[in-house]
């Protein structure tokens, strides 16, 4: 849960106090993150399924762990988006 927080209340709020764009890139985060979580959740259970060897008749499942891995594969997401607005931003 703390997790999960930090990527959608944290990382969403920090994004708030850009100049240009406050609510919009707020707006964004949360489209982001929301995406990163998804991918990195289906990512993670693809290569699983691969390294493990269970890929016939094992579907992807939806565990506390596996959206604990999915949320950090979206902190990932954000810290690089983060640190790419701040290298190339304008101001």
């Amino acid at each position: 849960m703390d997790v999960h927080v930090m990527v959608y209340v944290g990382f969403g709020f920090l994004m708030v106090f850009l100049r240009a764009h406050s609510w919009t890139s707020l707006a964004f985060n949360w489209l982001t993150a929301s995406w990163a979580f998804l991918c990195s959740g289906l990512w993670i259970g693809f290569w699983e399924r691969v390294w493990h060897e269970h890929f016939e008749d094992h579907p992807i499942e939806l565990s506390i762990r596996q959206m604990c891995d999915a949320d950090f594969g979206a902190a990932t997401v954000l810290i690089t988006m983060g640190a790419l607005l701040g290298k190339t931003s304008p101001y």
